[in-house]
């Protein structure tokens, strides 16, 4: 069926939906003034049913959905809820980078720029038929995946076990991470700005810094010292491998490291980790058993969204059970430390107006009346901190 054929709206006689671009990024509210005259683009993989409620309830003159780069449909019941509205869904049109606000019209799947007329994406519109037919899909395919990794982890656990429990296997390398806080940065496109986002943290709180595979590169890139490399060594840059960081090479469980031969090179020195785990598990079980107080990781998180995709690594399931008691994602640590910090603010806001008043009682009262007060004053203020750092 052709969008002409569901809404008849029209832009300077031309067919198809008119509407202005609203951008709704996963965990972000749906905007309050959302309306038969947008377009709500999203990411339906990653849509909660409330969302897709609030958007069939603005009555959207269209809705693009937007997933992750290769990413497969997910069995969410944002679609479910769509396909029983009456609402145009357009898959495959690519409109993330187009900026909130902008005007469009979307004739036959093809999104085009109201001001110019310029062609921005083209996709497919998807009927109820198709959605629920494609969801269905997803489901078996959800289930299936879920199976196989599952069935993975647990064979990576009957060969790991040990080292999962009890850390046996580890390499001994000559880095303190008991009671300290750690930082693993790893080369998923995501770590860049998670990075960022940590520089306060990192600043504050001194953490060791782990960098895994491309992880080390961006450590020096955003002017950090890694503690810690591991990594196969073609992974990444002669300047990351001789930074003076101590070096761990994954390799096979039978002891062979790719790489090995580009350190020697390099006159360096490094240790091997053989086990049947990725870098990254690597990285957390060193931290782990290594006694850190905090492990925040950097990368896409392993909701139910990510955990059984075919990207994902099984062994990364059990390594992530297996440290979850002091496992932080990036996001969350930064969101956290971003809280404490406006408290902080506030509260040297705060003692620069007692500052203030202080002056003002100066000037009017005697030493003594200022100086109970001040007493007073201060004991309130510092409880007042004590309870935003807690």
């Amino acid at each position: 069926m052709k969008m002409s054929g569901l809404l008849n709206r029209r832009s300077n006689d031309l067919a198809g939906v008119v509407g202005t671009v609203r951008q709704i990024r996963a965990g972000s509210p749906v905007p309050r003034k959302l309306g038969a005259k947008d377009v709500a683009v999203l990411d339906l993989n990653r849509t909660p049913a409330a969302t897709a409620r609030a958007v069939v309830d603005a009555a959207v003159a269209a809705v693009v959905h937007v997933p992750r780069s290769g990413e497969e449909m997910l069995p969410r019941a944002a679609f479910r809820i769509l396909a029983a509205s009456t609402i145009p869904v357009i898959e495959d049109a690519d409109l993330a980078e187009i900026e909130d606000g902008t005007r469009v019209r979307i004739d036959e799947g093809v999104v085009y720029s109201v001001k110019n007329e310029d062609r921005l994406a083209s996709g497919r519109e998807a009927g109820p038929t198709t959605i629920l037919t494609e969801v269905d899909a997803a489901e078996a395919g959800y289930v299936e995946s879920a199976l196989a990794h599952l069935a993975n982890a647990t064979e990576f656990l009957s060969l790991e076990h040990r080292l999962l429990l009890d850390g046996e296997g580890l390499p001994d390398i000559d880095v303190a991470f008991t009671d300290r806080h750690v930082v693993v940065v790893t080369g998923d496109p995501s770590s860049e700005a998670q990075l960022a986002g940590l520089k306060p943290f990192i600043k504050e709180y001194r953490p060791l810094l782990v960098g895994v595979g491309g992880g080390a590169d961006l450590l020096r890139e955003s002017r950090f010292s890694a503690d810690v490399v591991v990594a196969t060594p073609t992974e990444v840059s002669d300047e990351a491998l001789t930074d003076g960081a101590v070096l761990v090479l994954p390799a096979d469980r039978d002891g062979r490291a790719e790489g090995l031969e580009r350190v020697t090179d390099l006159g360096v020195g490094a240790t091997t980790f053989p086990a049947a785990a990725t870098a990254r598990d690597m990285a957390l079980l060193l931290a782990f058993h290594g006694g850190a107080e905090m492990i925040v990781v950097t990368g896409d998180d392993r909701g139910l969204e990510n955990v059984f995709a075919p990207s994902s690594a099984p062994s990364s399931t059990m390594v992530d059970t297996a440290v979850s008691s002091r496992l932080v994602h990036a996001d969350a640590c930064s969101t956290l430390y971003r809280s404490r910090g406006t408290g902080i603010g506030l509260a040297l806001v705060v003692l620069a107006a007692l500052i203030a008043v202080a002056a003002v009682v100066v000037a009017r009262d005697s030493a003594q009346d200022l100086l109970i007060w001040a007493i007073e004053a201060w004991n309130t203020f510092a409880l007042w901190v004590q309870g935003l750092v807690r």
